[in-house]
């Protein structure tokens, strides 16, 4: 099965991004890790923020021959600048990975599957900083470390000027 870890993470070449942890996440597979202990700490400039409630875990997965096709976006709590899967949603999350497994199993060729992160941000006050930075860590494991993904990164890295420039005021 192909998969496209965090993809909505990954949208710029920017110099930014950290290329070892890029490498261990195309070694993750998204169908047989513990979601559960994915976590995501996203370290914001000042004057953005994330909408409460917006943030999301999506998993899709497919078949080519069938075409069939199941996914769901499943609610990532927030404690501080720290995103992980709440609780409440792991068991669907689980069994969505078993189908995915299941397929891949009947025809690798055909599954395909993605994974990414949808967050909602927002402006407070004036917005960031024209030269605004960000930082971006991955936790692949319940007792693992933080990898850095973007590290002091332009906001650029994570979102398109246009997104930046559009954002709504935070609630």
């Amino acid at each position: 099965m192909r998969i496209g870890v965090l993809s909505a993470l990954l949208l710029s070449a920017c110099t930014s991004i950290v290329p070892s942890t890029v490498m261990r996440l195309n070694d993750v597979s998204p169908t047989t890790a513990d979601l559960a202990g994915f976590a995501i700490d996203l370290s914001l400039p000042a004057g953005i923020d994330i909408v409460p409630g917006t943030a999301q875990l999506m998993f899709a997965v497919t078949r080519s021959d069938t075409g069939e096709m199941q996914s769901g976006a499943f609610v990532l709590e927030r404690e501080g600048s720290v995103f992980r899967v709440a609780p409440q949603d792991l068991s669907e999350l689980r069994a969505l990975q078993a189908t995915a497994r299941a397929w891949e199993a009947e025809n690798e060729d055909a599954s395909n599957g993605s994974l990414g992160i949808s967050l909602s941000p927002c402006l407070i006050g004036d917005g960031p900083a024209p030269n605004a930075r960000v930082s971006v860590g991955l936790r692949l494991a319940e007792d693992g470390a933080f990898l850095p993904l973007v590290r002091n990164g332009p906001l650029s890295a994570v979102a398109p000027d246009a997104q930046i420039r559009d954002m709504g005021a935070c609630p």
